[in-house]
């Protein structure tokens, strides 16, 4: 049984085939989802049916891929504000962020194209925007056109 096997046609992880996924399995996923997208991000081994192959169903599904796009659509609408969207939310490097717009749009374009990602690229993409000390956010460093070329390259 492939990963995919685990999404379903509205975008949810769920089993298709009718095996059982198991409570404690969905709860780890939650709970661990950052641990799972570090795991995946550096290229651990997914076996089907447990919660890393669940979570890596999660990540490559039609839901998730249209939520990193539009965190990524806003991530640069903010960058172009002069006031944050909304004052409770982490500042973004504005000057990163607009010199990555070319591989935001390509990243996005990506993530709304009719083929299929890869979870590595997904989980990259995931702690990009997580980590609020990576090159995103206004107190991160590091490449932020780099990194997403890199997941871009992954997807």
């Amino acid at each position: 049984m492939s990963t995919q096997s685990l999404v379903a046609p509205d975008g949810r992880w769920a089993a298709r085939t009718g095996e059982k996924v198991s409570w404690r399995a969905r709860l780890m996923v939650r709970l661990f989802a950052g641990r799972f997208d570090e795991a995946l991000a550096f290229g651990c081994t997914v076996a089907p049916g447990n919660a890393l192959g669940l979570h890596a169903a999660r990540l490559t599904s039609d839901r998730e891929r249209c939520g990193v796009a539009r965190t990524l659509r806003r991530v640069s609408v903010q960058a172009r504000q002069t006031r944050p969207l909304r004052p409770a939310t982490v500042a973004v490097h504005r000057a990163n962020v607009i010199a990555a717009e070319g591989a935001i749009d390509a990243v996005v374009q990506r993530l709304h194209s009719p083929l299929p990602v890869s979870a590595m690229g997904m989980a990259r993409l995931r702690r990009l925007l997580t980590d609020g000390t990576g090159p995103m956010y206004a107190s991160g460093r590091g490449d932020l056109d780099g990194r997403l070329h890199a997941a871009l390259a992954e997807l």
